[in-house]
């Protein structure tokens, strides 16, 4: 998506208007349905992005984690009289419980449900844009086949 640098202020200033509309749908049903295609694209592109409603990577952490935890713990209990074979699966026990607390007591549990609200009002957007150009493609295929 590239903007013309003449353009950036009005589009910025048409996705502040946007972000503070979308809790109300029907204000936000008014403001998209007064813009026209190339705007309404442009603002799907923006809003559409990339963002993740979780956080894979910690969650990944967090399983990974409990998992070779719970081997460590079974290794540790199946070898016990071997004393290197306990030392190792200790050391790895304590490296899993170590990671696992630190990704606890260090993951942005408010910026990340901030960010899953923002999300999801993203998402409510995307897909009102979705039905209005729908619509209105439909609109010009039906005028273009009467010409």
């Amino acid at each position: 998506m590239i903007i013309i640098k003449n353009d950036l202020e009005p589009f910025s200033k048409l996705l502040s208007t946007v972000k503070e509309q979308a809790d109300d749908i029907t204000t936000l049903n008014a403001t998209l349905d007064s813009l026209s295609l190339e705007e309404l694209e442009r603002t799907k592109a923006y809003f559409s992005g990339t963002g993740t409603r979780t956080s894979f990577h910690q969650l990944r952490a967090v399983i990974i984690g409990s998992f070779i935890a719970g081997m460590m713990i079974f290794i540790l209990n199946m070898f016990q009289e071997y004393f290197f074979v306990a030392v190792v699966a200790f050391m790895f026990l304590l490296a899993c419980v170590i990671e696992l607390f630190r990704t606890a007591l260090t993951f942005p549990v408010k910026t990340s449900v901030s960010l899953a609200y923002a999300r999801g009002k993203y998402d409510r957007v995307v897909s009102l844009i979705d039905i209005i150009l729908a619509e209105r493609y439909a609109e010009v295929r039906k005028n273009s086949m009467k010409s």
